[in-house]
């Protein structure tokens, strides 16, 4: 994967465009990105091979933050 920060990122078809990084953490990184009319958060996964570190269900690991999240509106 290319250290350059892209600058469309496509979900279920739909396009997005990139606004800005907002981090990268050991599972992936995180964009602000707009279709235009709304402002979302995009995650992008890595699925790189790690010998030193083991990961569970990345998906189901980011619904249990987002879920934490939502509890601490």
């Amino acid at each position: 994967m290319s250290n350059a920060i892209p600058t469309e990122l496509s979900v279920n078809g739909k396009n997005h465009s990139v606004i800005k990084l907002l981090g990268k953490g050991k599972g992936g990184y995180s964009y602000l990105a707009s279709d235009g009319t709304n402002q979302y958060v995009l995650k992008q996964i890595h699925h790189e091979p790690c010998s030193y570190y083991q990961f569970g269900d990345k998906i189901q690991s980011e619904l249990n933050d987002y879920n934490r999240l939502k509890k601490s509106e």
